[in-house]
């Protein structure tokens, strides 16, 4: 069960770092389709207020999910090395 939580920590993990990446590089996607660059939001260029957006609350939104998968998988971990060192006989010494 222990190595179960840990493999599915490392493909959480790896979803977060793509999930980072997406967020902190939308830029690029204006450099990659120039014509996404026509048009206005809220007054601003749509190439330079969707990358600033997504860069500030598009982080935040996914650092609070990060978080919370993360203490979730943590609690996991930590019943599965508690329930190993009961059955190993080390539990309550």
């Amino acid at each position: 069960m222990k190595e179960k939580a840990y493999k599915k920590e490392i493909f959480v993990t790896i979803v977060f770092i793509i999930l980072y990446m997406l967020m902190g590089h939308t830029a690029a996607i204006f450099v990659l389709f120039p014509g996404l660059q026509v048009g206005t939001m809220w007054g601003f260029p749509t190439h330079y207020i969707i990358p600033v957006l997504t860069g500030w609350f598009g982080m935040i939104i996914v650092s609070i999910a990060a978080a919370l998968v993360c203490n979730k998988l943590d609690d996991e971990i930590e019943a599965a090395n508690k329930a190993d060192e009961a059955a190993s006989g080390k539990g309550g010494e």
